[in-house]
């Protein structure tokens, strides 16, 4: 009787203690709901570390898989699909588990050894390094190139307080996939300096892109230079800023280019002087002299011959202010005829340009036909480095397509100082010429009838009245006698489109017949309606 008696207590015991682990169990545990897409790869890792073995219920289709439908590495936290099962990529399935309230990690690690397997051989194996996620090799591939430089320095001067300076320069090339490529050049510097044009070759410091290959097709983001030739008329080579996509097909190839214009494109053509190996002066598309050349941009031709850059070789640029000195390699006379092609910028206007050509073949290369459209545009609404005042568009709206209409005095009335003074560098004078009131400016700084400061102008040799002595000094020479006048010219904002078509038929092997057709639209100040009857033009080959 005493034997049945403890056998009840033992009895009572064991289940109030399994009780108690069961509620302990789960009150130490938390139900997991993971909704998971079916993928290639047949690897379907959880959400949560701390899994409890055979918790899990996996559903595919709404129906609750057996034990044999799925492989489950609780170690891991990820389990696989059998062969066997039919699913398909559109699938989804949903998994409930129960996990420990534990704040575990599957690992805690620096560096770990990833062991794979090979596929062919089961008892051979290749190690592989594995590393944080904020590593190199995380971020870009292990594929990736890099290399780059990091600079610190310092600035001090007597005008200008000490300031610590850094940059960095990155540079990284490689795959990111079996077909797709990358190349980047990246910095954080900003570069405002031009290099020196006394070498054949420049380094582009300032040049920042990120550009994507792909057999089929190439993206370009940031700085580039944009070389296409779609006939006689649709030629183009100029350095832009933006994005450019080119596309290349069996028979169907292409660009499209949007991006802000770093200059503007103009041509120089003069003739030398004897014994004068330079400097020569560039000069914009309105004479203007205060320009900047961009690094690179310049073609120059020597008696209809392209020359090259360089102290050992044909000429030197001076790109800060647009000068061109030729070596002894080529003599220069009077006879030289000397053409230079070039962009500069006068941080006027905002500018913009946008271009996209296509080309197909037809009939087993038989048929050719290609088009080309490009627009390239000041925006009249954003200036740069100037302000215009409503007189100012005043002006521009009658001044059509002329330049020399478009002016305004550059002669200003000083503002008094903190004493009430009017000090100012130029002295009017007075006087008549031919019976008619006239006026003139002397360069006279300090004086009490100095009560002007006046801007001048360059207008051309034996059409002004004023020679440049130094900076800020112009003095009188005589009506006509100079270059130079009082006078402001305005920026004229303008807009060039140009379209062609060009048709290539091959008849017969080695013969070609072409036919090329394009009309262009150049409004030389959008600001005014005047002079608008000559934009069209149009030309055919």
């Amino acid at each position: 009787m005493k034997s049945i008696k403890y056998l009840y207590i033992i009895l009572l015991i064991s289940c109030l203690w399994l009780s108690k682990a069961t509620a302990q169990n789960d009150y130490n545990s938390v139900l997991v709901s993971d909704t998971i897409a079916i993928n290639f790869q047949n690897h379907y890792p959880i959400s949560a570390v701390n899994v409890i073995p055979g918790s899990e219920m996996i559903y595919l289709k709404s129906k609750k898989l057996n034990s044999y439908d799925y492989s489950f590495t609780y170690a891991q936290s990820f389990f696989t699909l059998s062969d066997s099962l039919p699913y398909s990529i559109f699938d989804t399935l949903i998994v409930t588990y129960r996990s420990l309230k534990l704040s575990l990690q599957k690992e805690y690690k620096r560096r770990s050894l990833v062991v794979k397997y090979d596929e062919k051989f089961g008892d051979t194996v290749s190690v592989l390094t594995s590393t944080g996620g904020f590593s190199p090799e995380a971020i870009f591939g292990s594929d990736m190139q890099k290399s780059g430089t990091i600079v610190r320095g310092f600035t001090v001067g007597t005008t200008k307080d000490f300031s610590l300076n850094s940059g960095l320069r990155l540079q990284l090339s490689g795959r990111i996939s079996e077909d797709i490529e990358i190349v980047a050049a990246l910095t954080d510097e900003n570069t405002p300096i031009q290099p020196e044009g006394n070498t054949e070759s420049l380094e582009e410091l300032d040049k920042v892109f990120i550009q994507v290959k792909h057999p089929n097709v190439v993206g370009t983001f940031g700085d580039y230079q944009v070389k296409q030739r779609y006939g006689e008329f649709g030629v183009i080579d100029r350095k832009l800023q933006g994005l450019m996509g080119e596309f290349s097909f069996e028979d169907v190839n292409g660009y499209v280019s949007v991006a802000n214009s770093r200059g503007k494109f103009n041509t120089n053509s003069f003739n030398g002087s004897d014994g004068v190996q330079g400097p020569y002066r560039l000069s914009g598309l309105n004479n203007e002299r205060d320009i900047i050349i961009i690094a690179g941009t310049e073609k120059v031709f020597l008696d209809g011959i392209e020359i090259k850059r360089g102290e050992n070789n044909d000429y030197t640029i001076e790109y800060s202010n647009a000068t061109i000195t030729f070596t002894p390699n080529r003599l220069i006379t009077s006879a030289s005829r000397i053409n230079v092609d070039f962009e500069y910028s006068d941080r006027q206007f905002a500018r913009s340009f946008f271009g996209t050509g296509t080309s197909t073949k037809f009939f087993n290369n038989k048929l050719q036909i290609k088009a080309q459209y490009m627009r390239e545009g000041d925006d009249q609404d954003s200036p740069i480095d100037i302000s215009l005042s409503e007189d100012d568009k005043n002006i521009l709206s009658l001044a059509g397509d002329s330049r020399n209409k478009a002016v305004k005095t550059g002669v200003k009335l000083a503002e008094p100082d903190s004493l009430g003074i009017v000090r100012g560098i130029y002295t009017k004078v007075d006087t008549t010429f031919n019976s008619i009131d006239f006026s003139y400016y002397v360069y006279n700084p300090g004086d009490s009838l100095s009560l002007y400061n006046v801007s001048f102008s360059y207008v051309g040799e034996g059409k002004g009245d004023y020679t440049r002595q130094s900076l800020g000094y112009y003095s009188f020479v005589g009506i006509g006698n100079g270059s130079y006048l009082p006078v402001l010219f305005l920026p004229l904002p303008q807009l060039k489109q140009m379209g062609n078509i060009v048709v290539d038929v091959n008849p017969i092997e080695n013969v070609t017949l072409s036919l090329e057709y394009a009309g262009s639209l150049w409004d030389k100040n959008r600001l005014s309606a005047l002079d608008d009857g000559d934009n069209y033009g149009y030309a055919r080959n």
